[in-house]
């Protein structure tokens, strides 16, 4: 029988949090981040987590140790990562790579890992056992770039819990980076991908021109003459300044402030959910829909009902898109890229609208924001960025929803196999990640949410979710 509640356990620090270097001299040298990069949306630390079960024929090997080595020789392929960021004229991060490393620390759980069941789940209630926040660490200027913590079960499982400054690599650079650190782990000479910098396919020209595309995603949303007596988000923004608090770099690891105002829960969107959603519009004629856009539909449509917000109040879904694999002309990227190749595409409509219409509307509205990449949208995306100060996107009336379940984070093997689950591990305010959940037959095309929401609006939202993707046999 699962369990209703966290099993409770402790982790003791078996090291002191020391930094890993390079494990030969790489260049001294500074390099200035891409105008993606540097953008206030991304100056955060990201949490991760990665969950090991026991391998018997990797009895007798310490996972902290074969990390730690293969962690070593790839700081010296990817020797940015080992260095620290500046911050220069009109807000532009360099790196200094100076070679002093990333942080690393080792602990033990008194507790056997198959204990945990889906509490490994995001959002993981240990996060900050398996994570510690060494102090000092937290700033995005000036502290190590990567904090990287093995933690093994009484099992002889482990856990790998990864915090990486987000304007250095995006999703699909971390992974790029551990898989470096995997194979040159288990004896390989050099990544079989080779990292590449090249920031400046991402970088603005000197005198950027003024966009003619308003990136209205950017910046504060308009509270005023909303107001609306069950608005959650006018009263959050009166009372806590939701927006101020989003632009803490450890924002992800839940401000105290916010512990007793929301809650976080993970929603399960397996086969049958999914199918319900794809039914509802096939109902309306619609024709073939991808699961991200069904689901990211489903959640938009639902949070928003849940927050209550003024019938003629504008909300948005927002997604970052990687445009590696975009044929866009004058942007082709090396498969060694690790650096953020990421535009935030947005929809946007009233509450009211989105509410009362079919999920098809909000289907729609998405399609149409996925149609906007090209070359020319991404250029004047750099351009508006460095023109206005690399502001931050809008926090209230907004969710932001990234697909990390096609990564391949699992895929993360350092001698134990692929890992059970690997995720963000959180839920923050304002964000939301569409995961592989814990690997088992029942839910390989499944898709894991984590939610964070305030108590009333989680309640509505449950209720909204699971009217949305009731299916009938």
């Amino acid at each position: 029988m699962a369990c209703l509640f966290p099993p409770r356990f402790s982790v003791r620090l078996t090291t002191k949090p020391e930094l890993v270097t390079p494990k030969t001299p790489t260049p001294r040298e500074k390099k200035a981040l891409s105008d993606i990069d540097d953008q206030a949306s991304l100056r955060y630390q990201m949490p991760g987590l990665w969950f090991y079960e026991n391998k018997e024929s990797m009895v007798g090997k310490d996972p902290a140790k074969v990390i730690k080595e293969g962690l070593a020789k790839a700081l010296v392929f990817f020797y940015p990562l080992a260095g620290r960021l500046t911050e220069g004229p009109n807000k532009k991060l360099i790196v200094d790579c100076n070679g002093e490393g990333v942080l690393f620390v080792t602990a033990e759980a008194n507790v056997a890992l198959h204990k945990l069941g889906d509490f490994i789940h995001s959002p993981c209630p240990y996060l900050k056992k398996l994570q510690y926040n060494v102090p000092g660490s937290h700033r995005i200027t000036g502290c190590p770039l990567l904090l990287i913590q093995v933690t093994r079960f009484s099992c002889g499982g482990f856990a790998l819990g990864v915090r990486f400054n987000h304007t250095m690599v995006d999703g699909y650079g971390i992974q790029l980076f551990l898989k470096a650190v995997c194979e040159l782990a288990q004896g390989g000479s050099a990544p079989s991908v080779l990292p590449v910098w090249e920031r400046e396919l991402l970088t603005t020209a000197a005198d950027p021109i003024t966009p003619t595309t308003h990136h209205a995603v950017y910046g504060a949303a308009d509270m005023r003459n909303n107001f609306k007596r069950l608005d959650i988000e006018w009263w959050g923004t009166i009372l806590f300044n939701f927006e101020k608090l989003a632009s803490k770099p450890l924002f992800f690891f839940f401000p105290n402030i916010l512990k007793p105002i929301l809650l976080r829960s993970s929603f399960l969107f397996g086969p049958n959910e999914i199918q319900a959603l794809r039914d509802q519009a096939a109902a309306q004629d619609f024709g073939p829909c991808t699961t991200f856009e069904l689901i990211s539909a489903c959640l938009w449509k639902c949070r928003t009902i849940a927050l209550q917000p003024n019938p003629n109040a504008t909300v948005r879904v927002t997604f970052p898109t990687d445009i590696r694999r975009k044929s866009l002309a004058g942007l082709k990227f090396d498969p060694g890229y690790y650096g953020n190749a990421i535009v935030m595409l947005s929809a946007a409509t009233t509450a009211k609208l989105l509410c009362e219409s079919p999920i098809t509307y909000a289907i729609e509205l998405i399609r149409e924001a996925k149609s906007k990449v090209s070359t020319d949208y991404v250029k004047s995306v750099l351009d508006f960025l460095v023109i206005n100060g690399r502001p931050r996107m809008s926090v209230m009336r907004n969710v932001l929803v990234s697909d990390i379940s096609r990564i391949g984070l699992e895929k993360i093997d350092f001698g134990w196999g692929d890992a059970i689950f690997a995720g963000a591990a959180t839920a923050a305010y304002g964000a939301t990640f569409l995961e592989r959940p814990k690997s088992n037959s029942s839910t390989e095309r499944s898709v894991l949410v984590p939610i964070s929401l305030p108590h009333l609006s989680m309640l509505i939202f449950k209720r909204e979710i699971k009217k949305m993707t009731k299916f009938n046999f």
